[in-house]
């Protein structure tokens, strides 16, 4: 393979990889859309003023409960076939379908964002961590052809879509905001630490983070760099596995986290894309002054 066809093979099976690592969850763990479905400040004009329901009658309807499972099961049914239409991306003829599929995956995965933002109270830090998830998406929303992609374009938003996922990497390591609980569970259980070496890991890992994040931006270094995000991308990807795997109850380790696992590893996959696309400009510069 050239390196032009590895980066459009990367390209499709990170999509894929993210819409089937989602679409699992959506069907076997659900989705935090109850977070603004269940919003009392945000829905209670609406539902009251559309309606002749209270926002008592809503929230304890049964038949609403069941529309937010069935809205959840259509989700994940439509990351399914967004999925598999990455993955075979340039054989589709139909221009019209693929734009229509990427519009609805992208906006299940903003909606996805906004949700988890009201669910966890992060913030906008949130949101930022699915920055990777987001552009791959984009990527096939904005190019029916996705052969003819600019490359120097392309390089340069997945700089940024890599810098935002790992500065909010960063910061959740680091503690800045709130240190999420299962980073330090999983750092105990696959390092062996304790609860204060773990947390010191994690916060040396999100100064890394954050500060390979501004290297990535220098010319001279971002293959360096993204040769430690490659390798921490798809670490951490595999970590949810590791750390949750127990072998007395072996499928259902792989259920609850090989998930986890598959929508993360283009976390390493993205960047090793641009190790390609930086390697493959430099190849056609060369070529030109040769000739």
């Amino acid at each position: 393979m050239s390196q032009k066809q590895i980066i459009l093979f990367l390209l499709k099976l990170c999509a894929f990889l993210v819409f089937i690592g989602r679409a699992y969850q959506f069907y076997f763990f659900g989705a935090p859309f109850r977070s603004v479905f269940w919003d009392e400040a945000l829905l209670t004009p609406i539902v009251e003023g559309l309606s002749n329901y209270s926002w008592y009658d809503y929230a304890t309807n049964l038949n609403v409960s069941t529309w937010i499972t069935n809205f959840t099961n259509l989700c994940s049914f439509l990351l399914v076939t967004s999925a598999f239409t990455c993955l075979f991306w340039n054989r589709i003829s139909s221009n019209t379908f693929k734009k229509s599929v990427a519009s609805v995956s992208l906006f299940i995965l903003i909606f996805l964002g906004i949700c988890m933002v009201k669910d966890f109270s992060y913030g906008v830090i949130q949101f930022l961590e699915l920055s990777i998830q987001i552009a791959i998406c984009l990527i096939f929303f904005l190019n029916n052809d996705i052969s003819k992609i600019n490359e120097k374009q392309l390089t340069f938003w997945l700089k940024i879509a890599v810098a935002f996922t790992f500065i909010a990497h960063g910061i959740f390591a680091m503690g800045i905001f709130y240190l999420p609980g299962h980073f330090i569970d999983m750092t105990i259980k696959i390092l062996g630490v304790s609860e204060t070496q773990a947390k010191l890991f994690l916060h040396i890992a999100g100064i890394l983070d954050v500060l390979f994040s501004i290297l990535l931006f220098v010319p001279k270094l971002a293959k360096y760099v993204l040769i430690y995000f490659i390798t921490w991308g798809i670490l951490t990807a595999l970590a949810r596995l590791v750390s949750g795997f127990n072998p007395d109850f072996i499928l259902k380790s792989f259920h609850n986290y090989t998930y986890l696992v598959i929508y993360r590893l283009p976390h390493g996959l993205i960047p090793l894309t641009i190790f390609y696309l930086i390697s493959n400009t430099k190849t056609i510069k060369t070529l030109k002054n040769e000739n």
